[in-house]
C-alpha cells in the first residue's frame, strides 16, 4: 500500500475543506471537495471509488491536485468553445443596416439568404441562411409573414369570394 507523503499540512488541508464545503453551493465542486475530505482523514481511493462512481486514480489524482494546488485547483475550469464568428461592434453595425432600407445595399427584402449575402461581402465572413435567421433573432427582429388577400375576418368581402375563384 502506498503512502502519500505531503508537501502541504495535511491538517491545514482538512480544516480548508471543512470551510469551504460549509461556504460553497456549488454541487460537482462540493463532491470533490468532500470526497478529498474524506481520504485525507483516512479512507482508502480504492474503497470509496465504488460508492462515488469514480476509479480509485481519479480520486488518488484529486488528493496529489489538492496538495499541489490547494483546494481550488479542483474547480471546474469553463471552457472556452468556438470564438464569434462577428464582433459586438459587427452585428451592432449589421443591426444599424438592418433597420435601414434593403433596396439601399441592393436587396429587395430582408431575410436569411438576403443577410447572409451582406455579410459576406462587408465582412467577409460566411454564415448560413439558418444562422442568419437565428442572428435576426438575436439582434430582436421577429419575422413577418404577409397576410394574403383579403383579410380572413372580413368573409363578406365581395374581394374575398372573387380571391377564392382564382
Amino acid at each position: 500500500m502506498n503512502i502519500r507523503t505531503f508537501m502541504s499540512d495535511k491538517q491545514a488541508l482538512i480544516e480548508e475543506g471543512k470551510r469551504i464545503v460549509a461556504l460553497s453551493d456549488d454541487a460537482k465542486y462540493l463532491r470533490k471537495v468532500t470526497i478529498v475530505n474524506l481520504l485525507l482523514n483516512g479512507a482508502t481511493a480504492s474503497a470509496l471509488s465504488e460508492p462515488c462512481g469514480e476509479s480509485s486514480r481519479t480520486l488518488s489524482a484529486w488528493v496529489k491536485q489538492v496538495d499541489e494546488g490547494g483546494f481550488e485547483a479542483l474547480r471546474p475550469r469553463k471552457q472556452p468553445g468556438r470564438p464569434h464568428k462577428l464582433t459586438k461592434l459587427q452585428k451592432e453595425e449589421i443591426k444599424v443596416a438592418l433597420l435601414s432600407e434593403p433596396s439601399v445595399h441592393g436587396y429587395n427584402v430582408w431575410d436569411g439568404p438576403s443577410l447572409s449575402d451582406f455579410i459576406l461581402k462587408k465582412y467577409n465572413v460566411s454564415l448560413g441562411v439558418r444562422q442568419c435567421q437565428r442572428l435576426f433573432h438575436q439582434l430582436g427582429f421577429s419575422q413577418i409573414r404577409p397576410q394574403a388577400f383579403p383579410s380572413k375576418d372580413r368573409e363578406e368581402d365581395p374581394g374575398r369570394v372573387e380571391f377564392k375563384k382564382n
